[in-house]
């Protein structure tokens, strides 16, 4: 988390009275609830789900309550609902994005009031005091047999994660069928003629996802074994695509095509500026989802297996 967002959260928290953890997620009792909020996806850190446990006896509140509330505070996003909490998301980014989080958060504190919601743990649902908790990349307001549930869940977790082994064979194979998917999206797009960040985008999760599925788990070493599969199949997508062309141009079997490219374009038949073009376009696009998918796996490895009270981190953190 950068400065300049961390220095929005903390003014968010002084405000509303609550405090932040070291992860960035605010926490704490406002208005008779227990609350926790942060951005569950790190590439948007203006729009905040904010989340309090509760419950009633009468059971959720209703479709055209929900509707009504939404249409009274426009403010607020979304409202969900889920057995022992209800969250509401918030878009924070400007200058007034503190007061409609304060006027969202007084908003939903109201119509708990008087809609007869009361505090419970997130998790079992009993009315006992709770605490915040980090639990493997969300937070949740708990009681505390439920947090030490949790705790002893996830170290059992955590050592069957670690005894899991690599199946690097089959990550390689699951890695390759992935990028196959990637290879006939750049096709495709490009026929309808599209040089599409989509293309790329596919490229990427699908490369690592199938690393992922098929090589148990997607380690450090599985995502270089990755990347190198997203770059030599992004080259081969774009030379059947290139292949495609010249097959369709000079009726040709498209394999012949496929080995005449290099020849064409060393001749200058295939303009050079143009090959070169759209070969360097595939890659960026193959970039912009790379990045952001690897950095979300890095993270997801990290916090997968990690609870711990809000305020009190462990130190790896």
């Amino acid at each position: 988390m950068n400065k300049k967002i961390s220095n929005a959260y903390a003014g968010f928290a002084q405000r509303l009275g609550l405090q932040m953890d070291d992860s960035g997620g605010l926490y704490g009792q406002r208005g008779g609830y227990a609350w926790t909020i942060f951005a569950t996806d790190p590439r948007y850190p203006y729009q905040l789900l904010v989340t309090t446990p509760v419950h009633r006896t009468a059971g959720p509140l209703s479709k055209e309550e929900v509707r009504q509330f939404k249409r009274e505070h426009k403010e607020i996003f979304l409202l969900h609902q889920r057995q022992n909490a209800i969250s509401i998301t918030v878009r924070v980014k400007g200058s007034k994005g503190a007061d409609r989080l304060e006027a969202a958060m007084n908003a939903l504190t109201e119509l708990l009031r008087t809609q007869s919601f009361r505090p419970c743990c997130q998790n079992c649902g009993q009315e006992l005091p709770v605490e915040g908790y980090f639990v493997s990349g969300g937070y949740m307001q708990v009681c505390d047999s439920c947090a030490q549930a949790l705790k002893q869940s996830h170290n059992t977790a955590q050592t069957q994660r670690a005894q899991k082994s690599e199946n690097v064979a089959g990550g390689i194979v699951g890695s390759l069928i992935g990028s196959l998917l990637g290879v006939l999206c750049i096709v495709l797009l490009s026929q309808l003629g599209v040089v599409a960040a989509l293309s790329g985008l596919i490229m990427a999760v699908c490369t690592l996802k199938g690393y992922e599925m098929l090589g148990g788990k997607l380690s450090n070493r599985g995502i270089v074994i990755s990347i190198v599969v997203m770059i030599v199949m992004t080259f081969v997508g774009d030379r059947i695509d290139w292949a495609i062309l010249v097959s369709q141009q000079l009726e040709m079997p498209l394999p012949m095509a496929f080995q005449a490219v290099p020849v064409l374009l060393a001749e200058e038949i295939i303009v050079p500026s143009a090959y070169w073009t759209n070969l360097v376009l595939l890659y960026v696009f193959m970039l912009g989802g790379a990045v952001p998918t690897i950095r979300s796996s890095i993270r997801n490895r990290r916090f997968v297996n990690l609870v711990y009270r809000l305020g009190h981190p462990p130190v790896e953190l």
